[in-house]
């Protein structure tokens, strides 16, 4: 079931980014001919709405559109005819759908659960045959003290197992509406992967703030996270090219490492009594965030790289041969068609 809610995930993401140029293209008069859901081969064709053939494809991740004169440049009402001012147009409307539905992901976070608030240290998976399991610890059970100190975040709770390592730890922990109190006692050398306890945790909590404040949290959430994404590639590059070894800002993830997120996510949200699942929300905002910075870099067969052939040609009033235009593209495609088989290869070695 995690597997098909991921895939509907990135579906729904990927569809959300063609839609934006769809609507974008009708919106400045640009035929579009077809609209597919998912990527061929065509499975059956649903339905047509002014000019456009809307069809079902077999390959379940996304969609695309296929704009008039796509191959043949030279129709008129083609996407390759319209002004450079237009073509941007269409070309930014993709991303700016994403960072839309990223927006709106933080928007119905913090508007049904307020501003985080550390006030537990919340359990959403016990290791099989642990001291968490023997002790009767549950996925959801919130830890509200350690030894008699209060467990606001889980480095409150670290610092505890850490000096008790070997000894029983009286917990407080709260299920649902029950204050419950167990003792655990920490593995001094716990198996690989697994902490002492052998629970997994993040911290807990949300206060009720006014509406205008939740508005403030949502946008600032989407502007720094938005500019974290913007800085990483060089940010990445710096800490590979620095003299002294330094951890990279982040890491380039295939479908599998995706997968993982989403199905950590998911045990959260489960686990989490909140009135939304926060960490689903929050991975889908930041997927759909990475996908608009992503398509923005100046890469042939990205978005942004169409963005600076329109723009250079509006401002310098000249065009790039059609057939440079399609070569860069192609080879573009080939390369990054490359690059992805080599990520999600990498994932499985």
């Amino acid at each position: 079931m995690d597997l098909l809610f991921f895939a509907a995930a990135l579906a729904f993401l990927i569809l959300i980014h063609e839609l934006g140029h769809f609507l974008a293209a009708k919106a400045l008069g640009i035929e579009i001919e077809e609209f597919g859901i998912g990527f061929p081969p065509r499975v059956m064709r649903l339905f047509e709405w002014r000019g456009t053939v809307f069809t079902l494809n077999l390959i379940p991740f996304g969609g695309f559109v296929r704009p008039k004169g796509e191959g043949d440049p030279s129709k008129p009402d083609a996407l390759a005819q319209a002004p450079p001012l237009r073509r941007a147009l269409v070309i930014l409307a993709g991303p700016l759908m994403n960072l839309l539905v990223g927006g709106l992901a933080y928007l119905i976070i913090f508007g049904a659960t307020g501003a985080p608030k550390n006030e537990a240290v919340l359990i959403w998976m016990v290791e099989p045959g642990s001291p968490a399991e023997t002790a009767g610890l549950r996925p959801g059970d919130l830890i509200i003290a350690a030894a008699d100190q209060p467990t606001r975040s889980v480095q409150d709770l670290q610092r505890v197992v850490q000096k008790w390592a070997g000894r029983p730890i009286p917990l407080t922990i709260r299920r649902g509406d029950q204050t419950l109190k167990v003792t655990v006692v920490p593995r001094a050398e716990p198996p690989p992967g697994q902490g002492p306890i052998g629970i997994r945790v993040v911290n807990y909590g949300w206060e009720p703030v006014p509406w205008p404040e939740r508005l403030r949290l949502a946008l600032r959430a989407l502007f720094e996270h938005t500019l974290a994404l913007i800085r990483l590639p060089w940010e990445m590059i710096q800490a590979r090219l620095s003299p002294t070894p330094k951890p990279p800002p982040g890491e380039v993830m295939g479908f599998r490492g995706m997968y993982t997120s989403f199905r950590v996510a998911f045990a959260v949200d489960r686990a989490a009594p909140t009135p939304v699942p926060v960490y689903t929300l929050s991975l889908i905002a930041s997927l759909s965030l990475s996908l608009a910075v992503l398509n923005l870099l100046p890469i042939p067969a990205l978005d942004g790289s169409r963005l600076v052939l329109a723009l250079g040609e509006w401002i310098f009033g000249r065009r790039l041969p059609w057939r440079v235009e399609f070569a860069l593209m192609l080879v573009g495609f080939f390369v990054l068609l490359a690059l992805m088989v080599l990520i999600n290869v990498r994932e499985w070695l």
